[in-house]
Formats: C-alpha cells, structure tokens, sequence
C-alpha cells in the first residue's frame, strides 16, 4: 500500500496531539472552580487550536478526516469535497456508517477501525466516482479508549487508469509480437520457397495455426514435416508452451504406452519409485507432434483416440484419468487412408486425425526452390563451423539436377558434407560430384523410340559438356574421350550454334 507517512502529516499528528492534551489539562472538573475572567482566554485559545489545525488540514495534498470514539466526523479537509462529491459540511455531526448507506463512500476505513480497534487501510469507492487508498488510524486516551479517529485518503484514480492502460498497451504489445513472429515464420523464403502449391500450404496453415484443430501432415521422408509442425507451433497461441516431438517409429512397442502417457509408482517391475510424466503431460498447454503416427501399434491407437476425444490418458498402472491441454500435430509418409483398408490403421482414428490433411511437396517438385534450400543450408553450416563458403552456379546447377529421393533432408546433409570437407573457399561442381553425382540419378535415357542418330547426337552431348565440367580444356577432354582436340572443338562449336552448349 501507499506510504502515508510525509513531514506535514508528522505535524499534523503532532499538533493532534498537542491538542488533545492541551485540552484535557484545560478542561476545568467538576470540582475546580473557574474565573469567569479566564473563560473568554481559554475560548480563544481553542479556537486558535481549531483554526491551526483546519489549516494543516487543508494545505494536505491527501484528503484527511476526523471522527470521535463513535465515528462521527468532526473535520474534513477542503479537498475532500472534490473526492467525495459533496460539500465537506455534510460530514460534519454525521457517522462514518450513515455516509457509507448514503452511498457517499464504500468500505469505510472509521467502520473498520470502531471494529478492530487498530490501524485499517480499505480501498473505497466515492460517490463521484474516485477511487481511495484510506488509512485509518486510531488515537486512544490516557486510560485507553478510543478518543479519535484519523483518516487519510490517496486518491489513485489515476494511477489505477494508468495500470488499466498499460495492461491494455501490453496485451497489444503482445499480439503485434505475436504477429510480427507469424510473419517471419511465415515469409521464410526457405520455407515457402517460389512454389504456388507452398503458397497454398502456409496459407493454409496461417488460416488453422491459431485454432485448436488436429492437423495431419503427409508427404515423403525428408520433405520438412517437422519444419512444419515447428512453423505451427510457433504462431499458435500455444507458443509460450513446449513442442513435444514423438517418433512412434523409433520407440518399441512396450514402452510407447510409457513414453506417451507415462506411469505411477509400481507400475512395472523397474518403473520409478515417483511415477514418470508421458509426453501428453510434458506438453501441457503446448504441443505433441506425432511424426510417423502410421507405425503406431493398434492397441495405442484406441488410447490416442480417447485422448483426443475427451483430452485425458490413464497412466499405465492407473485407473483415474489425468486431464491433459495439449494439441495434436500428427505426421506420416504413409498411405493412412490405404492403412485403413488394408486393417493396420483404425478408421475412426483416422478420421479424428484428417481434419485438416496438409500434403508437402516433395524436392523433386520443387525443382525451382532448390538455391534457396541450398544457400540457407550454406548460410546455416558456415556460422555453425565458422566458415566462409561460397557456391560456383555450376555447384547450384548440378545440386539442382539431382533427383534427392532424401529431398531436403538429404539436401541439407549434402550442403553441411560440402561445408566441411572442401578446403577451398568456393564450393564448385568438381566438389559436388564428389558428394552426389546427378549423372548417376539421372542417367542417359530416352522417352520413347528415337533415331539411333537423334540418341547418339544427346548421349554425345552429355558426355562433353560432363567432361567439360570436370577438366576444363578442350585437350584433356580429347584425352579422356579418345578425340582428336580438333575434333573436340568442332563438336563443341556445334553445340554451341545450336543453342545447345550447356557444361
């Protein structure tokens, strides 16, 4: 709370105090007989008292009351009238409790004070719409009984509008970061690439990121299913929670249950002695990505599907189920729908997963996206390694020749063999061939019939514009082709002509 305490009000008390033993030691008994000459000096000086006192009272910047033993007021201060919306004359004679039915404050400080008989802080509401931090404080005679009551008052209307606004400042703060994260996942040009299918997918996955549905990825091994769920993660309202990854492929059989929904304690020989959390649990108010959910085994299956139906699991070893707050992403390079027929996958399960199917391109789809995966995985492995690498466009056209049946997987595990094992600052196609070989994955083939010398012209061609490739002078590559050079020239030059000349 508000410390009270300043220099004026240390006055104040002080001329309190002043005063109420002034006037005790003044007041004549019954007993004492008083000159009638001294009446009229003892008057002036009580109103010498009081007029003191409503001067300190009104030059505080808080607002201050004074009630007696029966929380009826004897002074207001001025700048109460403006707090409390009534002229500072209407406490006067009145109690605390018929001002609070009034509706002229709530929760009076005095009320609390005449109850417990010690020093009360209440925040009050005043009719004109202010809000308070009153302290009430009690002043006791020599014989211990309630005498005063003194009440100071903070006005904190404003500073509880301030707190108001800037909690409000905050919660758009934080959407327009929320915003500001959602797209830059979303504008990562690795990601999305200059495929129309990608602008569909992030699209698509900006329209569902934030809701709380299933979404199943699908594609093949190494398309970037996990880059994906991540992506989701990130601009859905469960970011601030975990990502739990699980590959249902890689756990045995026997410890999937487990590892999903974990155990109480003597649930199995060896299980601890606390129990262990399953992954369900680890990403509560989160995410659990279950990549390769096709290898999950049938019994499991059931369970995952209750799970997500009614967001509960029962430990292995329990009866009671354990509410859980996590979504699902889930993740296979499997036909689940041909699983379905085939009996290896429940249907009811599938159905519950295909809410929102999204289907990833492969590599060899995306052709074109090739350099962008190729200088992000660059940029990616020189500031892992610390080094400088750059890459020749025979380097980028040959990586973009090869069929990738790893798509970006193989790609990026490509890209950092490169980083590493070439010595030379530029990466050229001399070292790729090193690394893959296009030629290999894409052979010498024909699409249909064609005239053996049509065939022999196109075989001709790739063996020189390989070999050109790799030695560089027209003089080795006669060499290697057993070739006059001149010959090697000729045929180059044709090549060359026609529009056709493409090492």
């Amino acid at each position: 709370m508000l410390n009270l305490i300043n220099p004026i009000r240390i006055v104040f008390f002080e001329h309190i105090d002043l005063n109420i033993r002034s006037c005790r030691s003044e007041v004549p008994s019954v007993t004492t007989k008083t000159a009638p000459s001294e009446m009229p000096d003892r008057l002036l000086a009580y109103q010498q008292h009081y007029e003191e006192l409503k001067m300190i009272l009104d030059q505080t910047f808080d607002q201050i009351t004074i009630a007696d033993g029966n929380g009826r007021f004897l002074m207001v201060s001025k700048n109460c009238e403006e707090v409390f919306g009534v002229p500072s004359e209407s406490f006067l004679g009145i109690t605390a409790r018929e001002l609070e039915e009034r509706g002229i404050f709530s929760n009076s400080s005095t009320v609390k004070v005449l109850q417990s008989n010690k020093t009360e802080t209440v925040v009050q509401t005043t009719l004109s719409g202010r809000r308070l931090v009153v302290t009430g404080i009690p002043m006791h005679d020599e014989n211990g009984n309630l005498f005063r009551i003194i009440n100071i008052a903070r006005d904190i209307t404003e500073i509880e509008k301030l707190n108001e606004q800037l909690k409000s400042t905050e919660d758009i703060l934080g959407w327009y970061r929320g915003e500001l994260l959602r797209t830059k996942v979303l504008a990562e040009g690795f990601v999305r690439g200059n495929n129309p299918e990608m602008d569909k997918i992030i699209n698509l996955i900006n329209h569902v990121a934030d809701t709380e549905v299933t979404i199943l990825l699908l594609g093949e091994t190494g398309v970037g299913k996990g880059v994906f769920a991540e992506m989701i993660h990130q601009i859905s309202r469960r970011r601030e929670g975990p990502l739990i990854p699980v590959n249902c492929g890689a756990i045995p059989k026997d410890l999937m249950e487990s590892e999903l929904f974990g155990y109480v304690s003597g649930a199995f020989t060896g299980a601890s002695a606390k129990g262990k959390k399953g992954m369900f649990e680890i990403a509560n108010n989160g995410t659990v990505f279950l990549d390769e959910i096709g290898e999950m085994p049938m019994d499991l299956q059931v369970k995952l599907l209750h799970v997500l139906q009614g967001n509960k699991i029962y430990k292995v070893g329990s009866s009671t189920p354990t509410e859980v707050n996590a979504r699902v992403i889930a993740a296979t390079n499997r036909d689940l729908k041909k699983l379905v027929e085939e009996g290896g996958f429940r249907e009811d399960l599938y159905y519950r997963l295909n809410v929102v199917p999204i289907q990833i391109p492969s590599l060899r789809q995306r052709v074109g996206d090739i350099p962008l995966f190729v200088r992000h995985f660059l940029e990616k492995f020189n500031s892992k390694y610390g080094t400088d690498r750059q890459m020749s466009q025979s380097a980028y056209d040959l990586l973009s020749a090869h069929d990738w049946p790893g798509n970006v997987r193989e790609l990026e595990n490509a890209v950092e063999r490169l980083v590493i094992t070439c010595q030379e600052t530029v990466i050229t196609d001399l070292h790729v061939r090193e690394v893959v070989n296009p030629g290999a994955n894409k052979a010498f083939s024909l699409q249909g019939i064609v005239p053996l010398k049509q065939a022999t012209l196109q075989l001709e061609k790739q063996l020189l514009e390989m070999a050109y490739r790799k030695y560089k002078t027209t003089r080795k590559i006669g060499e290697v082709l057993e070739l006059d050079q001149s010959t090697v020239v000729k045929k180059i030059n044709r090549l060359k002509e026609e529009g056709q000349w493409n090492p």
